[in-house]
C-alpha cells in the first residue's frame, strides 16, 4: 500500500513536468497505464516462478530415503513411511509431514524461489539456497510441484540448477533479455517467494523498484582473500535495487517493463547488522548466460585462467610477472606490458581482469589487447586459458566416465596449488592431470596415480581433458601414456590394455 502511495505521488509529480496543453491528455490515464504494464509482465511470467523447499534433515537416512553416498546432488524424492513405521531404527521425534515437504503443511529448514530455464525440468536458483540439501521440493502457482535432484552448482557465481524428478506439464520458460543494457534509474520488476508466500499453492508475490546502480561489490571479503574463496560478488557484478530482496527471495527473477529476465535476487548480499532498504541481483549478462548454459548441461563451471601477477599503475593493469609455461607465455604477454581490455571489455583494475578472465573459461580464447612497454603499442593476443583452481562448492551430476579407469583435468591447477609454485618452478608442461584412477582398472593394474600428469596419449599431445579424451576415442587394444615426472622433464611411458 505504501509503495503504490509513493507510485502515485512519483507519478503526480512527473505530471509537472509535461507541457500544460497535453496535462489532460495524459494524467487519467497515467498510472493506469503503467499498472496495466505491470500486470502484464506479472501475468506471462508468474507461471515460470517456483517456490524452493529445502530440508537439511538427517532423518531421511532412518528412513533409507537417501540414495547411496557417492553421488553428490542425487537427492531423490520421498514418500512417507505408512504407519506403523517398521522400518524405524527408532521413533522419529518429527511428525512425517515435516520430513514430507511436498505437504504444504510442512514448514522446511530454508526456502528461495527458482524460475523454469528449460521445458524438461531445468530450474535455477541460488546455490546458498539448497547448499548442504538432503531434500529439495519445487512447487509452481496451482499447487503443482515435484522433489528435485541438484543437477549442478557452482560455489563461485553462486548459481544452482536443480532438475525436477516428476514432468511438470506446461513449464514456461522466461524470456532472456540483456542485463548489459540496463541503465540506471531503469523501472523493474522482481517475482518471489519472500517469508514463505509459495508454501501452500507456489503463488509468487511482486514487487517492483528502480536499478539503483551497476557493477556493485560485495564487501564481505578482506583484501588478502584467498582468491580461490571469492566468489564472482567479489569483482563487482551486482546489480544494485532501491527496494529489499527479502528471505525467500533469493533465486527470484527480476524483470524489465517489457518482460525480459535480467536478473536473478539474492538475499545473501548484505552488511551485518545493517538494516539496509536496498537489494540486489546477479545480472543475466553475457558473463553469467555462458556461467548457467554450463550448469544447464550439468557440468563443471571450469573458469579461465592466464597466469600472471599484476602491478595496478595508471591505466589498466600493468603485468608485474608472467608464470612460466602459463597461457599467457605462451601467447606472449610480457612483464611490464599493460591489459587494457578483454574480449572487447575495458580493464581498469585486477577485479575486471580477474572477471573477464574467469567467465571466460577455461579451454576458450581470450582476445587480450595489451600495451607494449615501449611507445604504448597495443596488440592483442589470442590466449588459448587453463583452469583456475577455485575451493568453493560444485556439483556435476554430468561428469566424464572414465577411460581404461583413468579421469583428468587441467594441468594448470597443480601451480595454483599450495606450494605449487615450489614444486613446478618453471612452469607445470603441457600434459593433463590424472585425477582419479578406478580400482582393479587398467590404469590402477599399471600402478599409475592421481596427481600424475600425462603429456602424450600415443603419439598425439596433449593439453586439456577435451584433447585426452578425444584422443583416447581413437586407441586400439592398448595405448601408450607418456607420464611427466615431478621435475618437468622427465617423462617415462606407461603401457595400457584393454581388459
Amino acid at each position: 500500500m505504501l509503495k503504490n502511495i509513493k507510485l502515485m505521488i512519483f507519478l503526480v509529480a512527473l505530471l509537472a513536468f509535461i507541457p500544460k496543453g497535453e496535462v489532460y491528455s495524459y494524467q487519467p490515464d497515467l498510472v493506469e497505464q503503467f499498472e496495466n504494464k505491470v500486470k502484464k509482465v506479472v501475468s506471462a511470467s508468474e507461471i515460470s516462478i517456483g517456490c524452493v523447499l529445502v530440508s537439511r534433515s538427517q532423518k531421511y537416512k532412518e528412513l533409507g530415503a537417501v540414495p547411496a553416498e557417492g553421488v553428490p546432488g542425487k537427492l531423490g524424492g520421498f514418500i512417507p513411511p505408512a504407519e506403523p513405521q517398521k522400518r524405524l531404527r527408532k521413533a522419529i521425534e518429527k511428525p512425517k509431514s515435516s520430513l514430507d515437504l511436498s505437504d504444504p503443511e510442512t514448514f522446511p529448514d530454508s526456502f528461495g524461489t527458482g524460475v523454469v530455464v528449460d521445458q524438461s525440468g531445468l530450474i535455477l536458483t541460488m546455490a546458498h539456497v539448497v547448499k548442504d540439501a538432503v531434500k529439495i521440493f519445487v512447487r509452481f502457482p496451482g499447487g503443482k510441484g515435484s522433489y528435485a535432484d541438484i543437477h549442478a552448482l557452482d560455489g563461485r557465481s553462486d548459481l544452482a540448477v536443480l532438475r525436477l524428478i516428476d514432468k511438470i506439464p506446461d513449464l514456461k520458460v522466461l524470456k532472456i533479455g540483456d542485463a548489459s543494457n540496463l541503465k540506471k534509474g531503469q523501472f523493474l520488476v522482481h517475482i518471489s517467494n519472500p517469508y514463505a508466500s509459495g508454501f501452500y499453492d507456489g503463488s509468487p508475490s511482486v514487487g517492483w523498484g528502480m536499478l539503483s546502480n551497476l557493477r556493485r561489490k560485495w564487501n564481505n571479503q578482506s583484501t588478502d582473500a584467498d582468491r580461490t574463496q571469492v566468489p564472482l560478488y567479489q569483482y563487482g557484478t551486482l546489480l544494485q535495487l532501491n527496494t529489499v530482496v527479502k528471505p525467500g527471495a533469493s533465486g527470484g527473477a527480476l524483470l524489465t517493463m517489457d518482460g525480459d529476465w535480467v536478473g536473478i535476487l539474492t538475499s545473501m548480499i548484505g552488511w551485518p547488522g545493517v538494516d539496509s532498504s536496498e537489494g540486489f541481483a546477479v545480472p543475466l549478462d553475457q558473463n553469467h548466460k555462458r556461467i548457467i548454459e554450463v550448469l544447464c548441461k550439468g557440468e563443471e563451471v571450469e573458469y579461465g585462467f592466464l597466469g600472471v601477477q599484476m602491478a595496478v599503475g595508471g591505466q589498466g593493469v600493468k603485468v608485474a610477472q608472467v608464470s612460466e609455461r602459463s597461457p599467457a607465455f605462451r601467447a606472449g604477454i610480457y612483464p611490464g606490458d599493460t591489459i587494457v581490455a578483454i574480449n572487447g571489455k575495458v580493464v581498469e583494475n585486477p577485479d575486471d581482469l580477474f572477471l573477464q578472465i574467469g567467465s571466460t573459461l577455461a579451454g576458450n580464447v581470450a582476445q587480450v589487447e595489451v600495451a607494449g612497454i615501449i611507445g604504448s603499442q597495443k596488440r592483442v593476443v589470442p590466449v588459448k586459458l587453463a583452469k583456475y583452481l577455485s575451493a568453493l562448492p560444485v556439483i556435476a551430476s554430468n561428469q566424464k566416465s572414465p577411460v581404461l579407469g583413468i579421469t583428468v583435468d587441467y594441468s594448470s591447477i597443480l601451480s595454483q596449488r599450495p606450494l605449487g609454485v615450489a614444486l613446478w618452478g618453471r612452469g607445470v608442461p603441457d600434459s593433463v592431470l590424472i585425477k582419479d584412477v578406478l580400482p582393479g582398472s587398467p590404469a590402477d593394474n599399471a600402478k599409475l596415480q592421481s596427481g600424475k600428469l600425462i603429456s602424450k596419449v600415443d603419439q598425439t599431445s596433449v593439453s586439456s581433458p577435451v584433447e585426452f579424451y578425444k584422443a583416447m576415442e581413437k586407441i586400439g587394444d592398448s595405448v601408450a601414456l607418456t607420464i611427466v615426472q615431478i621435475d618437468g622433464v622427465s617423462q617415462e611411458v606407461v603401457i595400457l590394455k584393454k581388459n
